[in-house]
């Protein structure tokens, strides 16, 4: 157990994100409210158990962990930053002077210092992009190594000792809040190209009486392969929205973009799934 907290912890966003990230503060012996827009989520965060009531204001907490959607409610492939910015505009009003905002949600570049602004440096500010895989909890749960960046080095230091200290959460630390914020976007927007690639050359090999699933397994014994399995496509709340902010902040840096074709390539992947392999029988 890490070192003693006493001050006051609210996790808003109880999905996904701010539900394991709950979890995980229970589990570490500290008591935790709990805030989202959504009735079925606050009632699951009680029921379970990993949050000890629903706030009903942003004031008279010592830390704020943001782990809201950035993505609009109607089309989970399109980044939305409306709801977030507004969230900050009143945290920044109600809340205490002196407290930490750390981000896990995963933001546009540039907006971590936005937010410091927003709250007029009244709290700290810092950007941990969220890390979690539900099929491998133990060696790739919340508590695995972290990336952290902050606007000042005040924050900074506030947030490494939050997460160091009291989380036992290891922490690499980055020289700005920007490329942590750009981290999590290029994490997401590599395993897109990843899955993609394996759709494109399922694609090929149905088209060409070859089958994958044996052509990526010899691929794989050279030590530094690692063609993915093909799946349905490439959907969720990361992926799509993540590689449409890098294609958002890359725009005018090269004329074209790999991106784009990996974009088009799940799109006629898709396709494909609708239509019967033709492989030949060896």
């Amino acid at each position: 157990m890490g070192e003693t907290y006493d001050g006051k912890i609210l996790v808003i966003g109880l999905g996904q994100i701010g539900y394991t990230c709950s979890q995980y503060l229970k589990k570490v012996g500290l008591k935790v409210d709990g805030y989202d827009i959504s009735e079925q989520a606050k009632k699951r965060a009680l029921d379970d158990g990993i949050i000890n009531k629903v706030a009903k204001n942003f004031s008279d907490y010592d830390c704020y962990i943001i782990c809201i959607s950035t993505h609009k409610p109607e089309n989970e492939f399109e980044p939305y930053m409306d709801s977030f910015f507004q969230l900050m505009e009143t945290i920044g009003k109600e809340g205490k002077k002196g407290a930490l905002i750390t981000i896990e949600s995963t933001i546009p570049i540039g907006t971590t210092k936005k937010v410091l602004e927003i709250v007029k440096h009244k709290m700290h500010v810092l950007h941990v992009p969220h890390r979690y895989y539900y099929k491998e909890t133990k060696t790739h749960g919340v508590n695995q190594l972290r990336v952290l960046g902050a606007p000042q080095s005040c924050c900074g230091k506030m947030g490494d000792y939050f997460y160091s200290k009291v989380l036992e959460i290891p922490i690499h630390e980055v020289h700005s809040s920007d490329v942590a914020e750009l981290s999590k976007v290029v994490e997401n927007t590599y395993r897109y190209l990843q899955i993609s690639f394996a759709e494109e050359l399922k694609i090929v090999c149905d088209s060409k009486g070859i089958k994958f699933d044996e052509l990526r397994e010899a691929c794989n014994t050279k030590w530094n392969i690692d063609i993915l399995e093909n799946q349905n496509g490439i959907g969720g709340h990361c992926l799509p929205k993540d590689t449409q902010m890098f294609l958002e902040f890359s725009n005018g840096a090269l004329p074209r973009s790999l991106l784009e074709t990996a974009i088009a390539v799940d799109l006629k992947y898709r396709a494909h799934l609708m239509k019967p392999p033709l492989l030949k029988e060896n």
